[in-house]
């Protein structure tokens, strides 16, 4: 029991001490440093996969990539597979290797090190290989560690993404009746409708009426050439039914603008 220095001159730091540190202040991340040297990106030439340097963080545990640093691949079977990099803080070791199965992926080995020593391994590259060939799967995505300012921009555009109006050209059911498909509840939940009717006239609904009462209909009344009518909304099933006041009523268009 009792204090310890670490940021002192003089003070004792451990790797176990380091790696908590890290993990904390990259937000329990783990995977390549995006944006740092060559982000481990990666080839591959000849059953060779070349990988550029760069670093990657497994708990707080820091491993550098040194440029150029392969591994080959044979083009002995129908597999799937993995290039593996391998931390083992039980015997403080670290190694790059292949996994591989028939018909699927292989499972990984994903242990916590931050609590205990273990075996942690993070795929870096994935492969599909034949007794022929090696191609590389553009679908697998490696896990990045973001800094806090690529995390920050990423949820601004994210931000603006998801409440950007969407317009939607609504299905003719019958006469003044029409439907909207591609929207839930929870979008519903947090959003307000502008509905185009006969080109000129916006009506404005809010949407969240629609769950206050039990079988999530609603209403509002709007008008046009001096006369009120009432339009009527029922969510069922993903679908958005909207009954104009009158049938001659034509519905060009929704706006869907989320908040």
């Amino acid at each position: 029991m009792g204090l310890k220095k670490i940021t002192f001159d003089g003070g004792s730091v451990s790797a176990k001490t380091d790696a908590d540190l890290y993990h904390f202040l990259q937000s329990s991340q783990l995977g390549i440093l995006k944006g740092l040297k060559n982000s481990v990106s990666y080839t591959l030439a000849n059953n060779i996969v070349t990988f550029q340097d760069g670093y990657i963080s497994v708990y707080g545990r820091i491993i550098y990539v040194e440029p150029n640093t392969q591994i080959a691949v044979s083009p002995d079977s129908n597999k799937y597979g993995y290039v593996i990099l391998t931390v083992n803080t039980i015997d403080n070791t670290v190694n790059l290797s292949l996994k591989e199965n028939s018909g699927t992926y292989p499972n990984i080995t994903f242990n916590s090190i931050i609590d205990s020593d273990g075996i942690c391994e993070v795929p870096l590259c994935g492969y599909i290989k034949t007794t022929t060939s090696v191609t590389l799967d553009l679908n697998f995505k490696p896990n990045y560690v973001l800094t806090d300012n690529q995390l920050l921009n990423d949820y601004k555009t994210q931000l603006r993404s998801d409440t950007e109006p969407r317009v939607i050209t609504p299905t003719l059911v019958s006469s003044g009746v029409y439907r909207i498909s591609g929207t839930s509840s929870s979008e519903l939940y947090r959003a307000l409708l502008v509905v185009v009717v006969n080109g000129t006239t916006h009506v404005t609904f809010a949407s969240p009426m629609l769950f206050i009462t039990v079988g999530s209909t609603g209403g509002v009344q709007y008008q046009i050439g001096g006369t009120n009518y009432s339009m009527n909304f029922v969510y069922n099933g993903g679908l958005l039914t909207i009954s104009c006041g009158n049938s001659s009523h034509k519905i060009s268009r929704v706006i869907i603008y989320k908040y």
